[in-house]
C-alpha cells in the first residue's frame, strides 16, 4: 500500500512538472512581422536629446540605439554634426558599417587607434578615449555627442576617460548617454546637472517592461525547461532529480532544440570552457543552414583570408556551434557575431565579453554555471555582469519572449540565481584618478588653477560630497594632491615651468596620452629610440603596454635602455611621494620578465620572418591575446608618429609591419608606408592543429 501511494505521489509530480513546462514555454515563438513602431520611452527620449542632455537607461534589447538613430538623423537633415563613441573597438566598427548604411558612406567616419576614415564626416563613430583626447585639443563645434555603454564610467582602469568627457564637452554639445545598467542614474543626472550647469532629462525602463520579456527558469536534466519559482522551494528530492551531474553541451543544444529555444549563447566561466564544449559537437552535422552557413562563411572568407584555415571552422560550419571569448582572433568574432545575428549559429559558447556591449541576442540565454573568474580568482557573478549576460535574451521583432535558463549542477544554485534575478545591478561608483598627460593636457588648455578646479568636479568628489562633507574635502585633498604631486614632477623633468606653462618639451610630451605616457616621452627625448629598428620600437612599445603577458617569449630583446628610465622615474616619483605604478618590477626576471615577453613577441611578429602560428604556439598564449598585445603596441606608435619628431617615420614603418594579416584581418592601415608588408613564412600554418579544413 505504502509502494501505491509513493508511486501515485511520484506520478502526481511528474505531472506537475510537465505542466510546469508547458506553462512556461507558452507564448514562444516568433514575433509576428509588423511595421516597427518605437516605444513610448523611445520617442519620450528623442524628443528629450533634441533640446538638451540625456540619459537614457533601459535593459538590453529595449532600443537605445534606435534614440541615438534617430536624433542623428535629424541632425544630419539640419546640417548637424554628431559624435557617437563606444568603450570597445569591435563595437565601434560595428556601428560604423551600420551607420554607413543607414546615413551614407560619405557622411560617416570612423577613429579608433588602428583605423582612421572620413574624418571630416558629420558622423563620426569612435572610441572614448578618442574623443577625449580631441576634446584635449579642442574640439570643433558638435550638436551631439553619444556615450554608449556609459556604465563604463566604473571602470577601474577606463572610468576616467567617460568622466573627463562629460566635465569637458562644450555646453552647447548635447550629451546622450545610454546603458543598460545603471541603477544610480538619479546621482548620475544630479552630477552631470552641477558640472554643466543644465539638468538632464532622464529615461529609466525597468527590467519588468522590457520590449521582449524575460522568462528565468532552468533546464532540468531531463530536458524539461521549468520557471523558477516552481522549482527554487521544492524538497531536497526533489531538487536533487533535476540536478545534472556533469554539463553536457551535445545534450543541452539537443533539449533546446526539441523546445524550439534556439538560438542560444551559453555563457561559461573560461575559454578553454567555451572551446571544448564546443569540440563535444565532434561529427555532429546540423542540415539545417548547412548551405547558407557554407555561403556566408565563403564571403567572410573573401574579406577575412584566416577564417579559411581557423580550427574551429569546421564545428561552425557543420555543427552550427561557436566559441567566442577573447582568446579568438577580432576575425573569428565578427564572423560568429554576424551569423548569430542572421540565425544561422544554432548555439554560441562565451564568456562574458560576450555581453559587454556587442549586438547579438539569441532567444535563450543559458548559464551552467554562476561563477567567473577575474585576477583575484574564481568568484560569484556580480549583479551587474548578470543583467549583462541575461539581458542578451530575447530579439527584438524576432521572439516573443526571451528565456534565461540556468543548468542546475548544485542545489545552493537556485537561490543564487533567484537572488541575482531580483538584484538590481550594483551603483556606479566613480574611478576618477590622475595621469601625467591628463596634467599637461588640461594645464595647457586651462591653466593650473582651472584645472584642479576641474578635478574638483569629479563624480568621486560629488559621491563623497553626497554622503558627507568631510568625506567630500578629504577626496578632493587626496585628487589635487595628487594632480600637484604629478605636476612637480613635471617641473622636476622641465616639461612645465616654474609657473606651471608648457615648455617646448611639454608641448609635444601633452601629445602622448598613454597610461606610460611620461615613460615613453623620456624615451624620445633621451634619443634612445633614436637608433631603433623598427622591430624593435614596436617592441619596446609593448613592453609599455597592460595587455596579458605572454607564457613564454620569443627570444630576447635589449630593455635596458628603457629599465634604466623606469628606474629613474621611479626614484623621481618617491622623492615627491607618487604611489609606485608598477612598471619597474615588469623588468624582473630576465629574458622570462614580463617586458621581454611581451616585447620579443611583437619584436619577432614586425620583423616579419616567424609564421603566425608559430609565433602563437611558441608563446603558448591565445590568438586573442596576442593580437591585442600587437594592437596595444601599435596604438602607442600611432601616436609617436603624429610627434613632431624624426621618430615618426620609423614608427609609421614599425605600425604598417605590426598591422597586417591576421591582426589587422578586420582594418586597413590608412597610410601604410611603402617599407610595410612583409610577407608570412608559409601561406598557411594551421597544418599542426590536426584538424582537417574544407576550403571554401
Amino acid at each position: 500500500m505504502k509502494g501505491k501511494r509513493q508511486r501515485r505521489k511520484r506520478k502526481g509530480e511528474t505531472f506537475s512538472l510537465k505542466v510546469a513546462t508547458k506553462e512556461f514555454l507558452e507564448g514562444l515563438g516568433e514575433a509576428e512581422p509588423e511595421p516597427f513602431q518605437p516605444s513610448p520611452f523611445q520617442e519620450q527620449a528623442l524628443s528629450a536629446v533634441l533640446k538638451g542632455d540625456t540619459i537614457v537607461v533601459a535593459p538590453t534589447g529595449s532600443g537605445k540605439t534606435w534614440i541615438a538613430e534617430r536624433a542623428i538623423d535629424r541632425l544630419l537633415q539640419q546640417g548637424g554634426k554628431s559624435w557617437y563613441t563606444t568603450p570597445l573597438k569591435a563595437l565601434s566598427n560595428q556601428k560604423y558599417d551600420s551607420f554607413r548604411d543607414l546615413f551614407g558612406l560619405e557622411r560617416v567616419g570612423l577613429l579608433t587607434g588602428e583605423r582612421k576614415e572620413n574624418p571630416q564626416a558629420p558622423v563620426i563613430v569612435a572610441t572614448t578615449e578618442i574623443l577625449r583626447n580631441v576634446l584635449y585639443s579642442g574640439l570643433e563645434p558638435c550638436d551631439l555627442i553619444v556615450l554608449d555603454e556609459a556604465h563604463y564610467i566604473a571602470d577601474p582602469e577606463r572610468g576616467v576617460t567617460w568622466e573627463e568627457v562629460i566635465i569637458l564637452s562644450p555646453p552647447e554639445s548635447r550629451l546622450l548617454l545610454l546603458s543598460a545598467t545603471v541603477s544610480n542614474a538619479s546621482e548620475l543626472a544630479a552630477w552631470m546637472e552641477e558640472v554643466r550647469g543644465k539638468k538632464p532629462y532622464l529615461i529609466q525602463v525597468s527590467r519588468q517592461e522590457r520590449p521582449v520579456p524575460l522568462r528565468y527558469g532552468i533546464m532540468d536534466r531531463h530536458g524539461r525547461p521549468l520557471p523558477l519559482e516552481q522549482v527554487v522551494n521544492r524538497n531536497w528530492k526533489t531538487v536533487k532529480s533535476l540536478l545534472w551531474d556533469r554539463f553536457d553541451p551535445p545534450k543541452l543544444v539537443g533539449y533546446l532544440g526539441e523546445r524550439n529555444l534556439l538560438p542560444a549563447i551559453v555563457f561559461l566561466p573560461r575559454r578553454r570552457d567555451c572551446d571544448e564544449a564546443v569540440r563535444r559537437f565532434y561529427r555532429l552535422t546540423d542540415e539545417k543552414g548547412l548551405e547558407q552557413r557554407e555561403k556566408v562563411l565563403a564571403e567572410l572568407a573573401g574579406r577575412i583570408p584566416r577564417l579559411r584555415d581557423h580550427p574551429m571552422l569546421p564545428f561552425l560550419w557543420k555543427a552550427g556551434v561557436a566559441a567566442h571569448h577573447a582568446g579568438h582572433l577580432t576575425g573569428w568574432k565578427l564572423a560568429v557575431e554576424k551569423l548569430l545575428r542572421m540565425g544561422l549559429v544554432r548555439a554560441v559558447f562565451a564568456t562574458t565579453t560576450l555581453a559587454a556591449g556587442l549586438d547579438v541576442p539569441a532567444r535563450t540565454v543559458v548559464l551552467p554555471s554562476l561563477q567567473t573568474r577575474d585576477e583575484e580568482g574564481k568568484r560569484t557573478l556580480t549583479a551587474l555582469e548578470f543583467h549583462q549576460m541575461t539581458g542578451r535574451a530575447g530579439r527584438r521583432g524576432m521572439d516573443k519572449v526571451g528565456f534565461v535558463l540556468l543548468v542546475p549542477r548544485r542545489p545552493q544554485d537556485l537561490q543564487v540565481f533567484a537572488d541575482l534575478t531580483h538584484s538590481p545591478p550594483e551603483a556606479l561608483k566613480s574611478a576618477f584618478r590622475t595621469q601625467y598627460y591628463q596634467v599637461l593636457n588640461l594645464v595647457s588648455a586651462y591653466g593650473f588653477e582651472r584645472a584642479l578646479n576641474l578635478i574638483d568636479k569629479s563624480l568621486a568628489v560629488y559621491q563623497r560630497a553626497s554622503r558627507s562633507q568631510k568625506r567630500a574635502q578629504a577626496v578632493r585633498r587626496q585628487l589635487r594632491d595628487e594632480f600637484a604631486k604629478r605636476a612637480q614632477v613635471l617641473r622636476t623633468l622641465a616639461y612645465l615651468t616654474d609657473d606651471y606653462r608648457l615648455t617646448e618639451q611639454g608641448k609635444w610630451a601633452a601629445m602622448i596620452r598613454h597610461e606610460m605616457s611620461l615613460v615613453i616621452a623620456e624615451a624620445v627625448r633621451a634619443g634612445v629610440l633614436a637608433n631603433l629598428s623598427p622591430e624593435e620600437l614596436a617592441g619596446w612599445c609593448a613592453a609599455l603596454t597592460s595587455e596579458r603577458v605572454p607564457r613564454y617569449p620569443v627570444g630576447r630583446l635589449e630593455l635596458k635602455p628603457l629599465e634604466e628610465i623606469a628606474t629613474f622615474l621611479e626614484m623621481v616619483e618617491n622623492q615627491h611621494r607618487l604611489p609606485s605604478s608598477g612598471f619597474l618590477r615588469t623588468f624582473e626576471g630576465g629574458v622570462h620578465s614580463a617586458a621581454n615577453r611581451k616585447a620579443s613577441v611583437v619584436a619577432r611578429w614586425v620583423e616579419g620572418k616567424m609564421a603566425w602560428r608559430s609565433l602563437v604556439m611558441r608563446t603558448s598564449s591565445d590568438e586573442g591575446d596576442i593580437q591585442r598585445l600587437i594592437l596595444q603596441a601599435a596604438e602607442i606608435l600611432s601616436q609617436l608618429e603624429d610627434l613632431p619628431s624624426h621618430l615618426s617615420h620609423l614608427a609609421r614603418i614599425a605600425r604598417s609591419k605590426a598591422l597586417r594579416e591576421p591582426v589587422a584581418d578586420f582594418v586597413l592601415p590608412s597610410q601604410p608606408a611603402e617599407e610595410a608588408g612583409t610577407p608570412e613564412a608559409t601561406p598557411t600554418d594551421y597544418e599542426d592543429w590536426g584538424y582537417e579544413i574544407t576550403p571554401f
